[in-house]
């Protein structure tokens, strides 16, 4: 809108056009009037009401309604319009006008999360659909998320999408516990997953073992075969929306808040959609596809997921969008593509039960170029998994085998932990808030698997060491972290032997020394 400028067309001495531009801007000038005669409408009827005795404590959200209401139109018009015709000195002070919005929404929020027993704690993320921020509920001290969503309007259809989703019940499917859509700005209420997302805990902790990859990704297929039975489609299968929550189990969300708000893509979302989106979703530029072409796309999507887990890596390498969709052609050449299974590791399973298909070969069978070629749905996938999840690996570690039977006999085994560790050693209480000590059972279960892989992944040991949280540590403190910790899983393990404890003496050992580079003495 250069050429609009009247300034600029008055220094070049054409009047004519200055005239015209101008007559433009009180034109717009106007076609503000009926904005605002609606919004000071809405306000008189507010006064009318409380005046009345009508309406009491809602009046305040409703002044603060028609407050951001006007407080956008302003903003909108500064930016569109006065900015577009006139040299404004300040531009800078005109565009501030937007930090207005975060204001007045929490001012809103922060009224309708009070009838709910809620509190604003702090913002988390904002993306491109939705605002999220954490909030404790004053009661019983749980924390939740609330997701303000960024779209001024929402249809009737997309409210009863996101309603339906108060239905779902799926140890692995993110809970939604409340929602506000009957007027904006519109949110929902879901469970807070205490723990990292996938790309966060790989980068913490390296490639997974196969048991647990194993493990994530039968979890994976069940949940999306969950949510497809419940008619939900989403393509949100990318690993910045998977989490992994203080149990180590994966968590994803059933929300695909960019399908029932604003539809439009972001460039991350669509460089998310060309590394993990199957090749037909691709074709359809990320839109859904019909329920039975989604279950065939999510199988794509678990394959390219299951290869970041086992190696830590995208299996379509490439900064660009460019550099990503080549490195999938290179895929499609059958030398690279065996090139590629062959990093994956492979791991002897004494499985129980009869398996249809190895374990790479169920990822080869995820990975096919035509939707035929996969699994013929999500259950049948289910069943050559199952195997595996119920497998012993007779290779790995004592010390491994051990740490996954207490697992599974005792829930609460990190809660015994750290119980006992804080009893133990009362100063380390004093570095978590409420929110930290709920954290600490993920933190804990990356940091266990660092120490049985410690032949390679020393590297993570020195990192998770070193993080801010663990200053003033000392050698003492992580000699005693790692004893209570080898008690614990004597006490929880019933087969429990000297060549177990020994290996574990060996791990505490090897751990330490490695940790003597990082912290003082005692």
């Amino acid at each position: 809108m250069a050429g609009n400028n009247i300034d600029q067309l008055l220094a070049e001495g054409n009047l004519a056009e200055a005239f015209n531009q101008y007559a433009d801007f009180l034109q717009k000038c106007e076609q503000e009037r009926q904005a605002l005669a609606q919004n000071q409408g809405r306000y008189a009827f507010v006064e009318n009401q409380v005046n009345a005795a009508l309406i009491g404590n809602e009046a305040n959200i409703e002044r603060n309604r028609i407050r951001l209401s006007f407080q956008n139109q302003l903003d909108i018009f500064r930016q569109n319009v006065l900015a577009a015709y006139f040299d404004i000195a300040n531009k800078k002070a005109i565009f501030e006008g937007f930090d207005n919005r975060d204001k007045i929404i929490h001012e809103i929020l922060d009224l309708r999360l009070r009838p709910k027993r809620y509190l604003r704690q702090d913002q988390l993320v904002e993306g491109g659909s939705s605002i999220v921020y954490r909030i404790q509920n004053v009661d019983t001290q749980r924390h939740a998320v609330a997701m303000v969503l960024k779209t001024p309007e929402l249809s009737d259809e997309a409210k009863q999408e996101i309603k339906q989703l108060t239905d779902l019940r799926h140890r692995n499917v993110i809970k939604l516990l409340d929602h506000e859509l009957n007027s904006y700005p519109y949110f929902i209420i879901t469970e807070y997953v205490h723990g990292p997302t996938l790309p966060q805990a790989i980068e913490k902790t390296g490639p997974r073992p196969v048991a647990q990859a194993v493990d994530w990704l039968y979890q994976l297929a069940e949940a999306l075969d969950y949510l497809r039975h419940k008619r939900i489609l989403h393509t949100n299968m990318r690993p910045s929306k998977v989490f992994i929550d203080d149990e180590w189990q994966i968590m994803i969300s059933p929300f695909d808040l960019h399908r029932v708000t604003t539809g439009e893509q972001s460039f991350n979302r669509y460089m998310d959609l060309c590394r993990y989106g199957s090749p037909e979703l691709l074709r359809n530029d990320g839109k859904s596809l019909s329920l039975d072409e989604m279950c065939a796309s999510d199988q794509y999507s678990l394959g390219l997921l299951a290869f970041k887990i086992m190696t830590s890596e995208d299996l379509y390498q490439g900064s660009t969008v460019y550099e990503i969709l080549e490195s999938r052609k290179k895929f499609n050449k059958p030398d690279y593509r065996r090139a590629q299974f062959k990093r994956l590791p492979k791991d002897s399973f004494d499985l129980k039960i009869n398996a249809s298909k190895s374990l790479v070969g169920i990822i080869q069978q995820l990975l096919q170029e035509d939707p035929k070629d996969r699994f013929q749905d999500l259950h049948q996938l289910l069943r050559a998994l199952h195997p595996f999840t119920r497998a012993d690996l007779p290779k790995t570690s004592l010390a491994r085998q051990s740490y996954r039977r207490c697992l599974a006999v005792n829930k609460n085994l990190i809660h015994d932990f750290y119980a006992k560790f804080r009893q133990q050693l009362p100063h380390v209480a004093t570095h978590f808030t409420l929110l930290g000590q709920q954290r600490q059972s993920a933190m804990l279960q990356m940091a266990v698997d660092v120490l049985l892989d410690l032949d390679t992944k020393s590297a993570f040991l020195f990192e998770l060491a070193s993080n801010r949280a663990h200053e003033g540590y000392t050698e003492s403190d992580f000699a005693l972290f790692l004893d209570v910790l080898i008690e614990t899983l004597a006490n929880n393990d019933r087969f429990w032997s000297e060549e177990i404890a020994a290996e574990w003496q060996i791990i505490r050992e090897n751990a330490l020394n490695i940790l003597k580079t990082r912290i003082p003495p005692l």
